[in-house]
């Protein structure tokens, strides 16, 4: 069974949007959607950070300095001596191998002065036969005896090698251990490391410090802008005293490398390789540190929409986007500006969200079900519309002129296919002596004598807004005033009786010049409201008007045989010609004449009818 044109639409835009969901699921969009988060936080731009952490750099200026990296121990010793003052002293980078014991002591004792350094644990994913295992690697224990605290320094990266958010714990042989950033900030508040929990709702507690976790990361972390955005001190001058050390007074200290040549570098949102076009280096492992005890202390994560939401949003922009179309059918230019701004809408707010509500809803997804949803509607529709031209076409094209046809195609709501009750004039013109000329004759010559009529009378309809119904054998049908309104039907209905009568003159002295039979004709009009529309059955049907006033028309026609005219005229056409009270001049100036009243057959009431005295007696001979 075929679908509604309008069910078909419907079913497609259901089911590209069914398309859509199924891909979202399965996850085909997350790196764009992943590219846009990352857009929106390098347009939001550079947050000035709280100043309360700080990194110290291992820079290309340090190793120039001081040498070639990795350095005696011995200097950290002397390092952490000018960061007495400093809240909290965490150390990124590897003391998990001997190196000069005299250094190592030096440090150690330091570590131990200083009373809260937290150092890095590293772990590592090792294979033995089939299975794998997490492998922890500590400092040397002279340095893990006198540490306040230890955490791990390992970030996880997304699919696309960003690293977006972090792991506040991981487990260890039963035991919790604490990132790198967790410990720094739990050392700041005087607790160790063995005071973070993973509470059974999977949120890590430590103190009054709430993390809350979706498979073991945190929510998206706050990135301050690119490399560099926290305050940050070469290693070298702050060795040399450059500072005092009441500048890191009550401030959580970062030491690690920032020196590209040393390797702990990794792409963030704001992470973009093209230079030329303005673009940033990735961020030292440190600073992804100093992020996260940032976003921990102020607790400002982005927080990702749940997938129910984000396809609930894909569904509704799906809907919203095949609604433009569909309300905007045939007006192209409105439904694009329209679509385009339901897309800026969408852009907008998407934006606004995540800048302002720290809250990131899927922008790509929904953007690309609503732009094929809306490109689908549309070029259905435009299938359809060019379908119901070509139906207008094979309606209309044989029965009006082409001026009609195209005022139909670019006016289609002036028609109704389905019917509808209009004012019309209909015309009724039958061949006097047809059957006389017939007999005896090929019915290719007949043939061809009714086509050169029909040709030159169906040309004079058209000239005068006509439609053409139908042809009855030697007689016509026409309508003026269907399928378009045209006010001045009867004028234009009665202008072409006139001319039709005129033309047959010139024809019938072209039929004498060749020996031929000549014509004659009569011409019934009559005016009043009929039912125009497709009428007929499923396997076929034409426009037609039916009526009252259409069997009186064609009563009309026939009683030019009775009254020896050619051109009667109703009193309900007159009505149009002439409205209002029908005054003798009237009838002069539109060159009636009345015959009088005449009963018709399927009526009532006599009807008063009027004919064209010019155009009677020999003069179409």
């Amino acid at each position: 069974m075929k679908a509604p044109k309008g069910v078909s639409g419907h079913l497609i835009a259901l089911g590209l949007t069914m398309l859509m969901l199924l891909t979202a699921v399965a996850g085909l969009w997350e790196p764009l959607e992943a590219m846009a988060y990352d857009m929106w936080l390098r347009t939001r731009g550079v947050q000035v950070t709280s100043g309360n952490v700080v990194i110290i750099g291992i820079d290309d200026a340090s190793i120039s300095k001081i040498g070639r990296w990795p350095w005696n121990r011995e200097i950290h010793a002397r390092l952490l001596e000018r960061l007495r003052e400093a809240k909290v002293v965490t150390f990124d980078f590897t003391l998990a191998n001997e190196a000069d014991p005299q250094g190592d002591a030096r440090l150690a004792e330091a570590i131990g002065r200083h009373g809260r350094v937290v150092l890095p644990v590293f772990f590592t994913f090792e294979k033995e036969g089939d299975d794998t295992y997490q492998v922890m690697r500590f400092p040397l224990p002279a340095f893990r005896k006198n540490a306040f605290s230890m955490g791990f320094v390992n970030y996880p990266t997304e699919a696309d090698n960003i690293v977006r958010r972090t792991m506040p714990v991981t487990v260890d042989k039963n035991r919790t251990i604490p990132s790198l950033a967790l410990a720094s900030v739990m050392a700041a508040q005087g607790l160790g490391p063995t005071k973070a929990t993973l509470a059974p709702d999977g949120t890590v507690q430590a103190g009054d410090l709430i993390i809350p976790t979706e498979k073991n990361k945190t929510p998206l972390l706050n990135f301050a802008g690119p490399a560099q955005s926290f305050p940050t001190y070469s290693y070298h001058q702050v060795l040399d005293g450059a500072l005092p050390p009441e500048a890191f007074a009550g401030k959580v200290i970062f030491v690690g490398t920032t020196s590209p040549l040393l390797g702990d570098i990794y792409n963030t949102p704001f992470t973009r390789s093209n230079l030329v076009l303005g673009g940033n280096l990735p961020t030292p492992g440190v600073e992804l540190h100093a992020t996260a005890v940032d976003t921990f202390l102020n607790r400002s994560y982005y927080y990702r929409a749940p997938e129910g939401l984000n396809l609930f949003l894909l569904a509704f922009f799906s809907a919203a986007s095949y609604t433009v179309a569909l309300s905007l059918k045939g007006r192209p230019w409105r439904s694009l500006a329209a679509q385009i701004v339901l897309t800026a809408g969408w852009i907008a707010i998407n934006g606004l969200v995540l800048i302002r509500g720290h809250y990131w809803i899927n922008l790509v997804a929904p953007l690309i079900a609503g732009s094929v949803t809306y490109l689908a509607a549309t070029v259905y529709n435009f299938i359809l519309e060019q379908q119901e031209r070509q139906k207008v076409k094979g309606l209309f094209g044989r029965y009006v002129s082409p001026a009609v046809v195209n005022e139909l195609l670019a006016h289609p709501e002036s028609i109704q296919l389905g019917g509808q009750r209009i004012d019309t004039t209909i015309l009724f013109s039958d061949i006097r002596g047809f059957t006389a000329y017939s007999e005896g004759r090929s019915p290719e010559e007949v043939v061809s004598r009714l086509n050169e009529y029909f040709t030159r009378m169906t040309g004079i309809i058209f000239k005068h807004g006509g439609t053409l119904d139908k042809y009855m054998g030697d007689g016509i049908m026409a309508v003026f005033g269907a399928p378009i309104a045209d006010p001045d039907h009867a004028r234009h209905a009665l202008e072409a009786s006139k001319e039709m009568c005129d033309a047959l003159v010139e024809m019938n002295a072209l039929w004498k010049e060749r020996g031929e039979p000549l014509f004659d004709l009569g011409v019934g009009l009559n005016s009043g409201p009929v039912l125009a529309g497709n009428i007929g059955s499923e396997e076929r049907m034409d426009y037609t008007v039916i009526g009252e006033d259409v069997n009186l028309a064609s009563r009309l026609e026939s009683m030019n045989k009775q009254f020896k005219s050619r051109i009667i005229v109703s009193e309900r056409t007159l009505r149009y010609l002439a409205p209002g009270e029908t005054m003798p001049e009237q009838l002069d100036q539109l060159g009636l004449q009345e015959i009088g009243e005449v009963a018709v057959r399927g009526l009532i009431h006599p009807v008063k009818i009027y004919t064209l005295p010019t155009y009677n007696g020999e003069r179409a001979v």
